[in-house]
């Protein structure tokens, strides 16, 4: 009994011997990290762009000192510019920065057109600039119905004057008949308008006062238009006793000689540069009172 018992507890002992031997022996399991989260992740950078496109101004023809641009005159182009350029603030990228502007020195064809080349109409330089030599500045004063000029002319913009008249036969005290020019004649028929100053550049447009709540105005303001001296002597002698028109000029370049339409005795009127009135100067001899 005894000798089964010893040979039991020798099994389990050896039993336990190689449980023993088995642990000790077999390495532990290997932890394996997951590479993908131990890898740091990286965005691609993605660089902002250091330059744009911009629109701007070009000449597009050769540009003559005092020339008050019109649409004619430039174009718009695109350019690339580096965005923290400091020439970006002098380029021009909107019509309405240029449009009616005088040119402040002469501009070569498809080059930039700069702030600093061009003067606004509102600023001290432009009708200096504006006018050229031997020509004055003179206003015409527009009525209510001549309001759709103000919408459709600006700064630049070419003017013909026209004559409002007719030619009517009247009889003498001889009994004879002769042609008298009225203007207007009270017979719609017989109305006529003749050009008398064409090819006249708009120096400034003044509108006036502000339209009421009727779409009204007292006073519709004035054109002021570039004139020689002998086109305002006739201009002005004429709108004394008659009826003057202005229209959108018919020419697309600015004309010189304004008159050229007339003839040249129309040309030459007033024909005497002489006093027409003589004042004769009167002496008070008595002042009285009430």
């Amino acid at each position: 009994m005894k000798d089964k018992k010893l040979i039991i507890l020798y099994v389990l002992m050896l039993v336990v011997g190689l449980a023993l031997l088995f642990t000790k022996s077999s390495p532990p399991p290997a932890v394996v990290e997951n590479p993908v989260q131990q890898a740091v992740v990286e965005e691609p950078k993605i660089e902002l762009p250091k330059t744009e496109m911009i629109s701007v101004a070009f000449a597009k023809h050769a540009i003559n000192k005092k020339t008050i641009l019109t649409k004619d005159d430039y174009y718009f182009k695109s350019i690339e510019i580096d965005k923290e350029s400091i020439e970006k603030s002098k380029y021009i990228t909107d019509s309405a920065e240029i449009d009616a502007y005088v040119a402040k020195n002469n501009i070569a064809k498809d080059s930039f057109i700069e702030h600093s080349f061009i003067a606004s109409p509102n600023s001290p330089d432009y009708l200096l600039l504006a006018l050229k030599e031997g020509n004055y500045m003179f206003p015409f004063k527009l009525e209510k119905m001549d309001f759709y000029l103000m919408k459709n002319l600006k700064n630049g913009d070419l003017v013909d004057l026209y004559l409002f008249y007719s030619d009517e036969t009247v009889r003498t005290r001889n009994n004879n008949e002769e042609g008298k020019l009225v203007s207007p004649s009270n017979d719609f028929a017989k109305n006529r308008i003749k050009p008398i100053i064409v090819g006249k550049k708009i120096i400034y447009i003044d509108l006036g006062n502000e339209l009421d709540p009727n779409f009204q105005k007292s006073d519709i303001g004035q054109i002021q238009l570039e004139l020689s001296n002998q086109e305002i002597k006739l201009l002005r002698t004429l709108m004394t006793n008659s009826k003057i028109m202005i229209y959108p000029s018919i020419y697309k370049k600015n004309v010189e000689d304004g008159l050229r339409s007339l003839s040249d005795k129309e040309r030459k009127w007033p024909l005497s540069d002489k006093d027409i009135f003589l004042e004769k100067q009167k002496r008070i001899n008595l002042l009285k009172g009430n």
